[in-house]
């Protein structure tokens, strides 16, 4: 009988370290993603991608980070920017621009400031976004001139502090 149980025992030990092995793998692997999720996402709020149509020239909300009429920036932080989407002046037919914009904000800025004049620097935008020819913005030197055109824009509302650099976080033309 003592036989019969030592070998029970050994027949089980291996599936007791076997569950054992597959359970700490799977813990490990879903803390690494959790890790990995935090330091990609953790200290980022960015504001939802929501689809408007190509008609709504100008999207007129500014409502990042899901939260209406709230800033999705700190002081100095980043600042994020509902999606445009504007026609460009092309005469070759119709295209569109859809640009997504965080602004880098320096430490005397306020993402109030922005915040209350979100309607005028969105207008601002818009017009200026809307003046860009396929030619004027296609190229990378191109990119990085229209990104020097919106900071002196949007500074221009600022009353302190300023908007160090703009980061296109979506750029798609059609």
């Amino acid at each position: 009988m003592a036989a019969e149980v030592d070998k029970k025992e050994e027949s089980t030990a291996p599936a007791k370290k076997g569950k054992g092995l597959l359970i700490a793998i799977i813990a490990v692997a879903v803390i690494g993603a959790a890790a990995g999720a935090y330091f990609i996402f953790g200290g980022k709020k960015s504001a939802p991608a929501e689809g408007h149509g190509a008609e709504a020239e100008a999207s007129s909300h500014e409502s990042p980070a899901g939260s209406h009429g709230e800033p999705a920036a700190k002081d100095g932080g980043l600042f994020n920017l509902e999606p445009f989407i504007v026609n460009l002046q092309d005469n070759s037919g119709t295209r569109y621009l859809k640009l997504t914009i965080n602004l880098e904000l320096s430490e005397g800025a306020s993402a109030a400031d922005l915040t209350a004049q979100a309607t005028q620097i969105r207008d601002s935008l818009i017009i200026l976004l809307s003046s860009k020819s396929y030619t004027d913005i296609g190229t990378v030197e191109g990119k990085y001139l229209m990104r020097d055109e919106i900071v002196a824009r949007v500074n221009q509302f600022l009353k302190k502090g300023k908007v160090k650099t703009a980061y296109f976080t979506e750029f798609v033309i059609q």
